[in-house]
């Protein structure tokens, strides 16, 4: 299997999110030096990528946008 298709952190999941290691803040998102370098960013499944943005919580999913798609158990 290609590396670069597989979870990072669980090596057993397709990848489907790029995670940037140094958190993308208003002050750097425009630094091409943070945003596009590549020894910045990660391939990891939603779950891993959820764990290292949000810190253990994995309920987070977001649509084709990139929105936000709030859970029903987080609305009520």
């Amino acid at each position: 299997m290609n590396p670069y298709v597989i979870c990072r952190k669980n090596k057993k999941i397709k990848a489907q999110d790029v995670h940037h290691k140094r958190t993308l803040t208003e002050l750097n998102v425009n630094d091409s030096n943070v945003s596009l370098d590549l020894d910045n960013l990660e391939c990891l499944c939603r779950k891993c990528h959820n764990k290292e943005t949000h810190g253990k919580k994995d309920e987070y999913m977001f649509d084709e946008k990139g929105d936000l798609i709030e859970s029903y158990e987080n609305k009520h």
